[in-house]
């Protein structure tokens, strides 16, 4: 559908579902939605936000959790969570077969700024983040309290168990490999907690998710992961280190630590939160969230082709990794001798260019002339691009050679690939310091590949490596 078709059907929808005149104004397309699109524009002197699956993709289709609810199913819970003062931005109208704009509903659109990467480095925000700890205590108390008889039938309830086994089906399905992942699933599987009351649980709070003003919280978004369970996941899934934003030591979204979240908490529901099980879902949200990554790269494969976004987001699980081994770290007995750091500068080159030259010079060229040029989406998809090609042109660089010494440990270990999966899954004892010094290195080689900049790579460099790393140094 071009996009003069596609504002003429958003137009009809409003004058016959909204009522006035209009007109239609400002039609944008958000960045960022790998699951599916936002787009902003105004009807009349209304602001209004569409969130939309396109015609052809059906909501199962792009759905990163077998949970997640439809689009009408997340109208019916913001309906619900609005009606208990929860700060959800009201449904205005649902989409329909004849409306031919694909499944979706219309919201209002509430001000403020979501991109945690301006929140977290405007001074404009400094008091609107220093008071955000108790507001987001404040939400998700609102958002547990609320009778799960007022909420739609469709809503999804598992156990804890329920959720570990589901989530491991899911790996094993997309093909999952690491053996980090495994030792993952054996440790949270031995930490499992026991079930509890299943309470509403947003699912995805996290920076990114809410709208924050120089005032304050402003809104609750994206509400498909909304479930029945356990209200300490909502506690601990904001704090896991993809949702940092690059400030690694700040645990909750960047910009605090737990603790200034969960005493507010515990103060307004006079409930005590259980540290090890909110350890629990900090590790099982962290692992989620990787397979999650597999899941998007499968969703590319499977059709969904518009761009390599979701190819991108699927090279993420090595953060994953990092991340996973820097929390498991006090449960692994022997920890190793520190490791000598991985080399990944490009070799000077003479003669005919490499691929891996051919594509650095594709991504530096189209960062400093389209990327740079561009804005709103165009901008966010050239970035995407930009990433991707980097990727590629350090995997040509330096992949053969890791996947080689990945190989040869794994030799010398007497393990092959799937074997150590395996022996990983079923005994952490299995973990001795030579098998944990050959995941270390795995990780940090796959990252160096996929994410040379991510925040964990460069703590897990300070804690693991031979020389301490020193700020000028800081990935």
């Amino acid at each position: 559908m071009d996009d003069s078709a596609f504002a003429e059907r958003l137009e009809t929808l409003c004058r016959t579902r909204l009522g006035g005149a209009g007109p239609l104004n400002g039609l944008k397309r958000l960045s960022g939605g790998a699951s599916m699109q936002s787009w902003r524009f105004s009807w009349g002197d209304e602001p209004l936000i569409l969130r939309r699956m396109p015609e052809g993709l059906r909501g199962d289709d792009a759905a990163i959790d077998s949970g997640a609810l439809d689009l009408d199913g997340q109208a019916d819970v913001i309906e619900s969570a609005v009606a208990h003062g929860v700060m959800a931005p009201a449904a205005r109208a649902r989409l329909t077969v004849e409306d031919g704009l694909g499944e979706g509903f219309i919201m209002a659109c509430a001000p403020g700024e979501a991109l945690p990467q301006v929140l977290l480095r405007d001074p404009a925000y400094a008091e609107a983040l220093a008071a955000l700890p108790k507001q987001w205590a404040e939400q998700l108390a609102a958002i547990h309290a609320i009778p799960p008889a007022r909420l739609p039938q469709a809503l999804v309830c598992r156990s804890p168990a329920q959720m570990l086994a589901d989530l491991e089906a899911r790996w094993r399905d997309l093909g999952g490999v690491s053996p980090i992942y495994a030792l993952a699933f054996g440790w949270l599987e031995r930490a499992l907690p026991e079930p509890v009351e299943p309470r509403l649980c947003h699912g995805d709070f996290r920076m990114g998710n809410l709208l924050i003003t120089p005032e304050g919280l402003s809104a609750v978004l994206d509400w498909e992961l909304a479930h029945l369970g356990d209200p300490v996941q909502d506690l601990a899934f904001g704090c896991i280190p993809s949702w940092r934003f690059g400030r690694y030591d700040k645990v909750l979204g960047g910009f605090a630590q737990p603790e200034d979240m969960l005493a507010p908490y515990e103060a307004m529901t006079g409930e005590r939160v259980d540290r090890a099980r909110f350890r629990f879902w900090l590790v099982y949200s962290c692992l989620w969230w990787g397979i999650c990554c597999l899941i998007m790269a499968d969703i590319w494969r499977r059709g969904d082709k518009a761009g390599p976004e979701r190819l991108v987001i699927g090279r993420r699980v090595s953060e994953v990794e990092i991340d996973l081994l820097l929390m498991l770290s006090d449960e692994l007995a022997d920890v190793p001798a520190p490791m000598d750091w991985p080399a990944t500068d490009f070799a000077a080159e003479t003669g005919v260019p490499s691929g891996a030259a051919l594509t650095d010079a594709v991504a530096l060229w189209l960062d400093g002339k389209v990327a740079a040029n561009a804005s709103g989406h165009a901008r966010f998809e050239a970035k995407v691009a930009v990433n991707a090609l980097g990727m590629a042109a350090r995997d040509a660089a330096f992949g053969p050679d890791f996947r080689a010494s990945q190989a040869r440990r794994l030799d010398i270990l007497g393990y092959d690939a799937p074997g150590l999966v395996a022996a990983l899954r079923r005994d952490p004892a299995n973990v001795t310091p030579a098998v944990h010094h050959h995941l270390r290195r795995t990780a940090v080689e796959n990252c160096l590949i996929d994410q040379p900049r991510y925040a964990g790579l460069a703590v897990a460099r300070s804690a693991w490596s031979q020389k301490p790393l020193t700020s000028a140094e800081n990935l």
